[in-house]
């Protein structure tokens, strides 16, 4: 598939899910309210926080790619990210409008009646999925026949924290679509931990793309196996490598991290 035909499919998706609310069977007016509140704090979250990781990395870092030889490409970067957090709210407003109009949803602010250890176990075990979909999507999107759809991220070879989810709409469904399990009761997740866990991986992916590396955040974080601003930024200098979203576990199982090339194996000599 070439680009023309994606970018095609790219623009009917964002059509294709706002008017899934007119199917909304109690009140597609709601639907709407929750898309438009939706969109607005997601957007807000992620073009302000990008804009205030892009000002803290002009001063703070080391910048990995070396000077600037082209100025970055913000507005196309803060397009495609708007675009997604649209995708996003599209997703959010149906278990917003479920819990707008009184039914229970997957969220809890509340531990009582609940297990605590259960719902951690199930947290965990739930980033670990999330996450190994997240690795497979990113290998899938650079097959021949999906790449299409993934090209508009890899356009932003030296990227800004604006592009931390500058992503075209089509792989912003593959991303997000399990907002969609906060409409199932019984997939219990509580409050305080999934936002901050929401927030970890916003504040992460503007880390990731911002372009420049802090020492400490790059000792710490492999620690725990999460990924860093210059393992990433390999992956938009080489494309076909380094394709972890939160973690670089996958990279490292699958051997698919740029040092695991032969061309980059340090050489042992007899």
């Amino acid at each position: 598939m070439d680009r023309g035909w994606a970018r095609v499919v790219d623009g009917l998706v964002p059509v294709v899910l706002t008017a899934a609310g007119l199917l909304h069977p109690e009140s597609p007016a709601t639907f709407f309210v929750c898309l438009a509140v939706a969109f607005a704090v997601l957007a807000t979250v992620v073009l302000g926080g990008a804009a205030i990781a892009m000002l803290i990395a002009s001063r703070v870092g080391t910048r990995i790619q070396g000077p600037r030889v082209r100025p970055a490409r913000l507005g196309a970067e803060a397009f495609e990210s708007a675009r997604a957090m649209y995708v996003a709210a599209c997703l959010a407003a149906w278990p917003l409008a479920q819990w707008q109009l009184g039914h229970e949803t997957a969220m809890v602010w509340s531990l009582e009646g609940h297990s605590g250890w259960a719902i951690a176990l199930q947290t965990f075990v739930g980033v670990l999925v999330i996450d190994a979909w997240l690795y497979l999507k990113h290998r899938l999107l650079h097959t021949r026949w999906l790449f299409p759809f993934h090209s508009p991220h890899h356009a932003f070879r030296d990227p800004t924290p604006f592009a931390g989810f500058a992503v075209a709409p089509v792989e912003s469904l593959m991303t997000f679509w399990p907002i969609l399990i906060l409409c199932i009761p019984a997939a219990t997740h509580w409050a305080p931990l999934y936002f901050a866990l929401v927030i970890g991986f916003i504040g992460l992916n503007f880390y990731l793309h911002c372009g420049v590396t802090w020492r400490f955040v790059e000792a710490t974080l492999p620690r725990a196996f999460v990924n860093t601003s210059a393992f990433h930024n390999v992956h938009h200098s080489h494309v076909k490598v380094n394709f972890g979203e939160a973690l670089y576990l996958w990279d490292r199982l699958c051997g698919t991290r740029l040092v695991d090339r032969p061309e980059h194996r340090p050489v042992v000599e007899a």
